[in-house]
This record gives structure tokens, sequence and C-alpha cells, in this order.
């Protein structure tokens, strides 16, 4: 039988104790750099890692410094935002209530004028009635001193509206204020008579020491037609020794648009063309009446 003893010593021989084969050795460090023998070192491994380690963990911080300075500006200017909105609904809410107070103020002014139209209607209403009062009143009282005047004489006596001028059987009315030519047509017609129509001589002398050395509109016109006649529808004989010198010329450069239809005495009772538009004073004629 061998003996144990010398087995135990046997393998403790065995053993192999190189320091290059040792795994205790206390110069052994972990590293992953390969050596130039092909085995790996693991001691310049560590100090890698946590140069790289540092310098992550610097650059994760300054990103997580940078976001929230960002966060924080953006955070400011939305508060800015939210400040302006603010304002803003605040001015809109106060534009909004002047809005409706203006609105308010126009709905009653709109109320008033149409209350004072009302009001001015009515006072037209009443002023006319009271001008055909006064134009009624007038027709009696020149009745009445027709009558009397018939009366005292013992004599038939033609009478004209008060106002008016009497000339064989005819009344006269030269206005004392300016109408446009187709004015004072419709005025003359709504008095009951008709814008001066002209028959002779003798009445056309008259009519003209009464309106010298005044405008005054008379019935004479060529718009309808192209030639002169009178309201009547009485074509006019055509004398140059009626009219100013150079007249009727038909000018357009008076600015008025058209040409010049209507004729009108001029200062000195000659006949002068001029535009239907012009404000000039007139004359009505009527056919007197008898009691």
């Amino acid at each position: 039988m061998r003996d144990t003893s010398e087995t135990h010593d046997d393998e403790h021989d065995n053993f192999d104790t190189r320091d290059d084969t040792a795994f205790w050795r206390k110069e052994g460090s972990f590293s992953v750099i390969p050596s130039f023998n092909g085995s790996f070192s693991f001691t310049g491994c560590s100090r890698w890692c946590v140069c790289m380690f540092t310098v992550l963990a610097i650059f994760l911080l300054a990103i997580i410094i940078s976001i929230s300075l960002n966060k924080t500006q953006v955070d400011r200017r939305l508060s800015a935002v939210e400040s302006d909105m603010k304002n803003l609904s605040q001015s809109l809410v106060s534009h909004t209530n002047k809005v409706q107070q203006l609105e308010k103020q126009g709905a009653d002014a709109v109320r008033s004028v149409n209350g004072l139209r009302l009001s001015l209607n009515s006072l037209q209403t009443q002023a006319q009635d009271f001008l055909t009062e006064v134009n009624n009143i007038k027709e009696s009282v020149t009745q009445l001193k027709c009558h009397f005047d018939t009366l005292q004489n013992n004599t038939q006596q033609q009478c004209c509206p008060m106002d008016w001028q009497l000339f064989s059987s005819h009344c006269y009315y030269f206005s004392t204020y300016g109408k446009s030519w187709n004015e004072a047509r419709d005025t003359c017609v709504n008095m009951k008579a008709e814008l001066l129509i002209l028959k002779n001589k003798e009445e056309k002398g008259f009519v003209i020491k009464n309106t010298k050395p005044l405008f005054y509109w008379l019935g004479l016109s060529d718009e309808r037609t192209g030639e002169w006649e009178w309201l009547d529808g009485t074509l006019y004989q055509m004398d140059k020794r009626d009219w100013m010198p150079g007249q009727p010329d038909n000018w357009h450069l008076h600015g008025l648009g058209g040409g010049e239809d209507c004729a009108h005495f001029h200062s000195d009772g000659r006949y002068n063309d001029d535009h239907c538009s012009r404000n000039y004073r007139f004359i009505c004629k009527s056919l007197a009446y008898r009691v």
C-alpha cells in the first residue's frame, strides 16, 4: 500500500506556484486593454471610464441647465403673452361696452330724429295750411278792394291779386327772388298764371320798364324742339334786334352741362340765352278778372 503522505506530498509538489500564473498577485488589477502578449489588462479601463462618465455627466448637466434656462424664458414669454391676452380681453370687453353704448345712443338719436321729422312734417302742413289761408285772405281783400273801387267809380272794374300789376286786361307778377327756369314756370302755374309770353311791343315796353336793370326769365325756350318757341307752342320769329349782340349763341363752356336753352331779359331789356338752371327772377302773367 502506498503511503498517503507521499501522495499528498506529490500533489503539493505538482501545484504550479509561478508568479505569472498565480491569480492572487497583489499587482493583478483588472484591465480591458490588451497587452502585447495577448492577455487583457483591466487597470487602464477604470481611469478611462471615469473620464468618459465625467464628461458625459458634465454634458448631460449642461443640457439640463440649458433646457431649464430655455424653459424659464419660455415660461416668462408665455406669462407675458398671457398677460397681453388678458389685457386685450379686457380692452375688447371695454370697447364692446362702448360700442353697445354708442349703439344705444345711436338708436336714441334715430328715435329723436324720427320724432323731429314728424314734428317738422306737422309744422310744414300747418305752415302750408296757414299760407293757403293767407292767400285766400289776400284774394278776398283784393276782391273787396276791387268791389269798393267799382262802387265808388260806378264803373266795371278789372282787378288783379295783391302784389300784381294790371296792364291791358292782364295781371303781371314780378318776383323779388330767383328760381331756375323750370321752377319759375311751375311757380307761375301754381299761381294760376303762366311764365311770361309776350304778344306785342306795348306789352314788352311795359315789362321792360318794370325789369331793368335786373335779369328776369320769360317763357321762351328752344329746349323742346331746338327752335325758339313760347311756352304756349307759338314759334318765335327771330329778330336779332331783340337780342344782345352775338346772341343766342348756345354757349357750352359754362361748366353746367349742355348748352343754353332758356331766354331771359338782360340788364338793358334785350334777350339773352342762358343755362336753364340759373336762378333768375321771373314774370308771371294771367288774365285780370272783372267785378
